[in-house]
């Protein structure tokens, strides 16, 4: 037998240019292909940048075989995720990645306030750095020097955690130049003098600030939007009870630069807070908000919002035909978010004949007094990217017949039948719950550029899932959890007929055996998230075999 021949030695440019378009899984095997390919690789930023180092469920200390390798490896990481990690003192770790460090999460760690420091003096070039519910024993840093400074630090996420005292004095020092504050579900010492000190600090440069799930009352909000030089753009308050409309008001006063507001599930607005802050706020570009006893928003206060991008709106009252957009006029809105509305007849129509360049549509749990002015509705729609439905039982089978609903009388004659099939540029569809949907919807969808599906509690078989493979052929992630009807072969042509599923989630498909591991192990070479907890007939060995893939990042079974 000859003996064969040696790869081609391409010249570098030529590989990077074929590298970049490689999906993630064969990038990390052409690092292992050759010391040519490693390096072309590892000294090429933008294709280090699709990486991301990860330690899970491990203890890092000085000297530790972590640091040992990193220490003598080639790579640079600009993103790094730490997650259920004990962190020790680890020098010789932080100074192999710390320079090249962009983008740091700490998830369910454990560390001192004296450790997060060190760690942080070795990452200069740091823009996010997120600590999740991590766990600090105390928040002391009297044995070491605060002497450096994260200049190029944007964004700043603490979720989950308690935010000593100190911990403020500690950043306000080391970020100067922070644009982005975020500490949804998290709370701090006192009525947080601390914070208003830190955003005091950053007043200049700091354009975000997020107390969602917070303790946040009046009396800190208004000490923080009254501070002199402080210009927000995006503020989110959800689920901050001690609001009340007044502070909202207030705030809309003081702070007249905000063009992301995020009240949801604060209170029930009504006409008169909707129309202080439209006045207050005309340059509004997002909005999030309840809504009760508003018949008719336009007259209440989108008219002020010409600028508006995206709108979210959840009924409070759910009376129907209480949601009227029909008089709303914006060639601008983007995305639209509606939740629990129910909607009067011939409104929807002529409420997406004005807007026609709505990318983005949510309509969740709604109902209507004529669902045939959904379908009509698509005939505007025909940039639609992204489409939620989730648990709208008004839906079945026929909604996505075209034969059906060409033989509608249409009560507007100059709207043209559009079917939603027709919506070619559609990259994600949400169904879920749709509780009378079943094969035949999926028989009826032909997306070509569909990525991303959600079937959740769907009545579907293999069938159904033998026409949703072979005609939506780019499905990346596909979602048939509580599917009680899916079984080994429907996981098979999932598996083997989708080139580029990335997420799985059988999560409750009770049909489902050890073979459907089998075709996952086989079949699956770019998949990174699975989930294929509750079914009952997966045995603990092929569950043992799905924790060797190390293609898949997020596995739980």
């Amino acid at each position: 037998m000859e003996p064969l021949s040696p790869l081609p030695r391409l010249p570098t440019e030529i590989l990077v240019a074929i590298f970049q378009h490689l999906p993630m899984s064969d990038l990390a095997q052409v690092r292992l292909t050759c010391h040519h390919w490693y390096d072309t690789v590892c000294y090429t930023s933008f294709l280090m940048d699709r990486f991301m180092l990860s330690f899970k469920n491990c203890r890092l200390y000085e000297g530790c075989e972590q640091s040992r390798i990193l220490a003598k490896s080639k790579s640079c990481y600009t993103k790094a995720t730490l997650k259920a990690v004990a962190i020790e003192e680890c020098n010789i770790l932080w100074r192999s990645l710390g320079d090249n460090l962009q983008d740091l999460t700490l998830n369910d760690c454990s560390l001192s306030g004296d450790t997060l420091v060190r760690m942080l003096k070795f990452t200069p070039n740091l823009r996010y750095l997120a600590l999740k519910t991590t766990k600090f024993e105390d928040f002391h840093i009297q044995d070491v020097v605060v002497d450096f400074k994260l200049e190029k630090l944007e964004t700043l996420t603490l979720r989950s955690i308690f935010v000593y005292d100190e911990c403020f004095d500690m950043f306000k020092k080391i970020c100067p130049r922070l644009k982005v504050l975020k500490l949804n579900y998290s709370s701090f010492e006192g009525w947080g003098e601390k914070l208003v000190q830190f955003v005091q600090a950053v007043r200049t440069t700091l354009e975000g600030i997020n107390l969602s799930y917070t303790k946040v009352g009046a009396t800190l909000l208004q000490k923080i939007s009254t501070i002199e030089r402080l210009r927000l753009k995006k503020i989110s308050l959800k689920s901050s009870y001690d609001l009340k409309q007044r502070d909202i008001i207030h705030l809309s006063r003081v702070q007249p630069t905000i063009v992301h507001l995020n009240i949801d599930n604060l209170f029930p607005a009504d006409d008169q807070i909707l129309g202080e802050i439209s006045r207050n706020l005309p340059n509004m570009k997002r909005i999030k908000l309840h809504i009760c006893r508003v018949h008719n928003l336009y007259q209440s206060f989108l008219r002020n919002m010409q600028r508006l991008e995206y709108l979210k709106i959840t009924d409070a009252t759910h009376v129907a035909g209480n949601l009227d957009l029909s008089c709303y006029e914006n060639s601008n809105l983007e995305k639209l978010y509606v939740s629990a509305a129910t909607f009067s007849r011939n409104t929807l129509p002529r409420f997406f004949e004005k807007s026609p360049n709505i990318r983005s549509l949510t309509l969740y749990q709604c109902s209507y007094e004529n669902i045939h002015d959904l379908q009509l509705s698509f005939a505007h729609l025909k940039s639609l990217e992204y489409l939620n439905l989730q648990r709208t039982f008004d839906i079945d089978d026929s909604f996505f017949s075209r034969t059906v609903f060409d033989s509608v009388n249409m009560p507007f004659e100059r709207i043209r039948f559009f079917a939603v099939t027709n919506l070619t540029k559609l990259c994600y569809l949400n169904l879920s719950r749709c509780r009378d949907l079943s094969d035949e919807t999926l028989v009826a969808l032909s997306f070509p550029r569909l990525k991303k599906i959600d079937l959740r509690g769907l009545n579907i078989t293999d069938f159904g899932i033998r026409a949703l493979v072979r005609q939506c052929p780019r499905l990346e992630y596909v979602h048939v959890d509580a599917c009680k009807r899916v079984c080994d072969s429907a996981v098979l042509m999932l598996c083997r007929d989708l080139k580029r599923l990335k997420l799985l989630n059988l999560d409750g498909c009770r049909s489902i055996t050890d073979a459907s591991v089998d075709h996952v192990i086989n079949h699956c070479r770019t998949l990174v998230w699975l989930n294929m907890m509750n079914c009952p007939l997966l045995s603990d060995a092929a569950k043992q075999r799905l924790e060797s893939m190390r293609s898949i990042r997020s596995l739980y079974v």
